[in-house]
């Protein structure tokens, strides 16, 4: 019995670390690793005064001649500007309202005639709504330009309203250019004589300004 006992212990401990080493160790899995919020773009401030330059290039449109008792003669209009403007932006959450004024030197002229402007001046109403660091906005306003015929006679400064969008991008907390699409229609009556003109025109714009 005394053998028999040994025999067992002996076999006991050669079959304990065979067993245990074809014992799998438990796989403890992770936890999941929630995704991180992407951070909210912060809208620009647009508030506040601001000025700057402006340059443009008519793209279409048509000055008109009507004459009571004679058919029309109509050209298209061609050619650009460049000037100054100066407005104020109030802000409210996203949504950017204000008023603008723009002087501008024109050389908005009849591709088959004299007739051309020589200044002109833009009041605009706009509004619009910041994403980031860019406001698309849209206008409505009043437009008037000194026009001059063949022989250097001039009409009753022509006028009427204009309308359109644009859009700004602020470089940096001072600094924003930006670009409009602008239609003016334009009409007065003819200096010596018992006809109009019509001047109905689209023009590009691009600008620069500084906020004060």
């Amino acid at each position: 019995m005394k053998k028999l006992g040994i025999a067992i212990a002996a076999l006991a401990g050669v079959a304990a670390p065979a067993f245990a080493g074809g014992l799998n160790a438990p796989v403890m899995e992770s936890a999941p690793i929630a995704a991180a919020a992407p951070a909210p773009v912060q809208d620009e401030n647009w508030q506040g005064f601001y000025g700057g330059a402006t340059a443009g290039s008519v793209i279409g449109g048509r000055g008109t001649y009507k004459f009571s008792g004679a058919g029309d003669t109509s050209s298209k209009l061609g050619s650009g500007s460049y000037g100054l403007f100066g407005g104020y932006n109030f802000q409210q959450g996203k949504i950017v309202y204000g008023g603008e004024i723009a002087l501008q030197a024109t050389d908005y002229d009849l591709d088959n005639g004299a007739g051309h402007f020589n200044n002109m001046i833009d009041l605009k109403a706009r509004v619009g709504m910041a994403y980031g660091k860019f406001l698309p906005y849209a206008f409505v306003g009043y437009s008037q330009g000194q026009w001059k015929n063949a022989g250097g006679l001039s009409n009753d400064n022509p006028d009427g309203v204009n309308y359109g969008v644009g859009l700004d991008y602020a470089l940096n907390s001072k600094w924003l250019v930006g670009a409009e699409l602008i239609r003016r229609e334009l009409d007065t009556d003819f200096n010596g004589g018992g006809g109009s003109v019509e001047n109905h025109f689209n023009t590009v714009q691009v600008r620069a300004a500084y906020r004060f």
